[in-house]
């Protein structure tokens, strides 16, 4: 990764490293300790990277400003911003990291409290549990489970390394459930059953985001309308409109639409899955959605069967009737490496995980043949409850498409009302010249040029036009964005050659 090897780097600059023996943030030391499962990093190393690329920063950005001639005025006070913001986004790069597992963590805490409890209920041991949860292909804890194994082998007691693992985890959940499991005995787990399906940390960051929603979504689409009218105002001021120099302008719009598009779309895709990497389907969002709603109906169905008394095996083959597309497939794979194939349970569930098309139902998969193995009527309670709490945090998940449904038209209409407005400002930039206004410019105001004159800002904010049009619908998952970015750019040339009708500048 390119954050650790240049804090490792930074570590080994003297006057950086030494600056840096000098801090102490405990928010870092937490951070940092936790990412030490994925991320070789300290204190100091972090440090170090933000005072080097903060030096770094300011040099060239003053050396820019030299050679372009601008004023010690302008230099100082832009260089050291650009130094101060470079500081700032490697000392909390650490902190943004741990806090993007968060949710994920949250999620994950009722199946690992799940875990723990069916191998205490089976008459497992502590040290059982854990090489369970570092067998479930968990995208952070497997591998910090695993890392805990090692560290038991060598000595550590179990109940040293879950207590350690929990001084430092962001998830507020799983803190208490490991705590939790600490306080019990591996025989008692009264406790344990009392706390089982408690955790509502990640229901709070759902609806937290859902309530952020509807306001982020509106200034992305505001920004991505109002900044091309802002710097058409300022290019038809300065009398640039004639460059061609300004078609760079066109892809520099884009790119911002698109990463403020980008960041939304990472902000609040909780629910959404993503394409599991053994997958040989091919994904769609849709299908990975319809796919995690099925397969809970599943789990609730195979957990009934598991508390009855059947085993798996049977388990399954009971429910087949009653499971529909596209977990169908799925449970098909399983079947028949089973039966015809006479196959281990285990086997049969990781080749089924190849049809599997999101990532949460593959791990899934990857869980409930170690948790039968154990006890498949205890797996069978585990499983129900697990389920029944998946099924509510999908359901206040799911309430992000009513609020995005409700802003969909807001937010067409905002792009459809910016080519409008793009349209007459392009029209009037011939009698916006500075020069025009304060003296005899380039363009007389008695005798006006034609659009033809200013055809390169007409060119770039017809681009920028199509593409806002196209990325704002696409945000809100309009079904057609093309045709929205068709008809952005439609009604900018429409309302463009209206105005300059009525202005006597068509003659193009």
């Amino acid at each position: 990764m390119v954050f650790e090897s240049l804090c490792q780097l930074a570590s080994k600059t003297p006057p950086f490293s030494t600056l840096a023996k000098t801090r102490n943030n405990e928010d870092m030391e937490r951070a940092v300790a936790f990412l030490i499962p994925i991320l070789s990093l300290n204190v100091i190393s972090v440090y170090s990277a933000a005072y080097l690329v903060s030096t770094m920063s300011f040099a060239a950005v003053a050396l820019l400003l030299v050679v372009i001639g601008s004023s010690i005025f302008l230099i100082v006070p832009v260089s050291l911003l650009t130094a101060v913001f470079a500081y700032y986004v490697i000392v909390t790069h650490p902190e943004r990291i741990m806090d993007s597992y968060k949710v994920t963590l949250s999620e994950h805490a009722d199946i690992l409290f799940e875990q723990f409890v069916l191998v205490y209920t089976s008459g497992g041991t502590i040290f059982d549990a854990i090489e369970m949860v570092a067998q479930s292909g968990f995208p952070y804890l497997s591998k910090a489970f695993r890392d805990m194994l090692l560290r038991i082998q060598n000595g550590v007691p179990p109940e040293r390394c879950l207590a350690e693992f929990a001084e430092n985890q962001p998830s507020k959940d799983l803190r208490r459930y490991i705590t939790a499991i600490l306080s019990s005995s591996e025989s008692e787990t009264d406790l344990l059953d009392s706390l089982s399906g408690k955790s509502f940390e990640a229901d709070m960051a759902l609806r937290q985001k859902n309530l952020e929603l509807e306001s982020r979504l509106l200034i992305v689409s505001a920004l991505s309308t109002y900044m091309p009218i802002v710097i058409t105002l300022a290019i038809s001021l300065s009398g640039l409109a004639q460059n061609w120099a300004i078609l760079l302008i066109s892809p520099l719009l884009i790119g911002v639409h698109y990463s403020l598009k980008s960041r939304f779309a990472d902000d609040f895709s909780v629910y959404f899955d993503m394409p599991n990497p053994e997958s040989e389907e091919t994904y769609s969002q849709k299908r990975a959605v319809d796919e995690y709603d099925e397969f809970l109906n599943m789990l609730m169905l195979l957990g009934e069967r598991l508390t009855s008394g059947d085993t798996c095996e049977v388990a399954l083959r009971e429910i087949r009737d009653s499971v529909s597309s596209p977990v169908d497939s799925i449970l098909d794979s399983i079947l028949t490496s089973i039966y015809n194939r006479e196959e281990s349970l285990s086997e049969a569930f990781r080749k089924a995980r190849k049809r599997v098309v999101g990532l949460r139902v593959a791990r899934l998969l990857q869980i409930i043949p170690l948790m039968c193995e154990r006890s498949a009527r205890q797996a069978g309670d585990r499983i129900t409850k697990i389920a029944s709490r998946l099924v509510e945090r999908s359901a206040t998940a799911k309430e992000r498409d009513s609020i995005i449904e409700a802003q969909k038209l807001k937010v067409l209409l905002l792009s459809l009302t910016s080519s409008i407005v793009l349209g007459l400002v392009t029209s009037l930039s011939p009698f916006l010249d500075i020069g025009t206004l304060l003296g005899d410019g380039p363009f007389s105001i008695s005798e006006p040029a034609g659009l033809s004159d200013v055809l390169p800002l007409t060119i770039t904010l017809a681009v920028v036009t199509g593409s806002a049009g196209y990325q704002n619908s696409e945000m809100i998952g309009f079904s057609h964005p093309k045709i929205i970015g068709a008809v952005s750019v439609f009604v900018f040339w429409a309302t463009l050659a209206l105005s300059g009708l009525l202005l006597g500048t068509n003659n193009i």
